[in-house]
């Protein structure tokens, strides 16, 4: 994947932001296939490690909040 770095005419504004940094096209039939299964059931079980520890010191925050705070 390249970037596009010529342009022979400058757009204002924006547009000529948007030329700048335009991808070539890809042939589909020529990309091989990667792993996606792989990747995303590795991101999904990553995903819900960080669930659970987030929710572990969720309540372990409320515990040490209630331990402070007297009745």
């Amino acid at each position: 994947m390249k970037i596009k770095k010529t342009m022979k005419v400058k757009a204002p504004g924006g547009v000529s932001i948007a030329d700048r940094l335009r991808l070539d096209p890809v042939d589909p039939a020529t990309v091989r296939k990667s792993g996606g299964g792989k990747a995303a059931a590795c991101a999904g079980v990553a995903g819900l490690i960080a669930l659970a520890a987030a929710g572990i010191l969720t309540y372990i925050l409320w515990q040490h909040w209630e331990f402070l705070m007297p009745a």
